[in-house]
């Protein structure tokens, strides 16, 4: 249940700020309180690992936290509480000038989903649903760095939109690959794209297929994750993107991109 909770936390926090009709302030002190409920949870979710266990809940672990997971997610709520208790301390005016009006109910559901998102990517034992969550964060990341709508914001959304959309491709096909080397080798099985499951029978899969989804893996999560030569996204998104999303970017989002590509070097 604490895994549960801790996705619930930035969930609740985007429903809270989707109505245009609540106070400004209030969903700014909604979204830091919920943020800190989500750091503290993640904190008891580590300890529980430190002290030699796995916190897991669903069939066949569908949500999982080993130690990996218990430090990405340490990163991915303590990096959101600092974005967003800057943005609530200094004001929407002073952190984020282009979140005015109609925009602010924009920008902080969709900064709450980003991290609801990343933390889906980190906790959940199922690599297809990484694949997905990992996709959704370009979606929603496309939007906060068009946010201002200058000719530069569209363009580096759009840049970030066609680079990582060709990484996540590359990924999917690696995923794709790593699903259909299980199925020769072992069968079509339950939870087949479980990481435990493959790790588990990693020995009986087709080392060459293997490999191959292993490459189009990191190419595609690299470019994610910034990595040479696929990071020439890197300096627009973070210069257009509001400064706490920029902040959330760089300390948690290629981080989560490395943590898929280290998922699969397990494999």
């Amino acid at each position: 249940m604490l895994l549960i909770a801790l996705l619930a936390c930035p969930l609740l926090a985007a429903v809270l700020a989707a109505p245009r009709s609540l106070d400004r302030a209030a969903v700014e002190r909604a979204g830091v309180a919920l943020a800190g409920s989500a750091f503290l949870l993640s904190l008891v979710i580590a300890t529980r690992v430190a002290g030699g266990g796995v916190v897991s809940v669903g069939p066949e672990e569908f949500l999982r936290a080993d130690g990996l997971s218990a430090v990405l997610a340490l990163i991915v709520t303590g990096t959101g509480l600092v974005a967003l208790g800057f943005e609530a301390a200094a004001g929407t005016a002073a952190a984020t000038p282009e979140a005015e009006g109609a925009h602010f109910c924009r920008y902080h559901a969709l900064a709450e989903l980003f991290l609801f998102t990343m933390l889906l990517a980190v906790t959940v034992n199922n690599v297809g649903v990484m694949w997905v969550a990992v996709e959704a964060t370009t979606i929603i990341t496309a939007f906060l760095v068009g946010l201002r709508r200058s000719r530069a914001a569209l363009e580096a959304s759009w840049k970030y939109i066609l680079i990582g959309s060709v990484g996540i491709a590359l990924a999917f096909l690696g995923t794709v690959l790593a699903y259909f080397n299980f199925v020769q080798r072992v069968g079509v099985t339950p939870f087949a794209l479980h990481w435990t499951v493959l790790s588990r029978v990693a020995g009986a899969l087709d080392p060459d297929v293997t490999r191959l989804a292993f490459v189009f893996l990191l190419v595609g999560y690299g470019t994610k994750a910034g990595l040479a030569p696929m990071h020439t996204w890197l300096p627009d998104a973070h210069s257009e993107a509001p400064a706490p999303i920029s902040a959330m970017m760089s300390g948690c989002l290629l981080p989560v991109a490395l943590y898929a590509i280290v998922r699969f070097k397990v494999v």
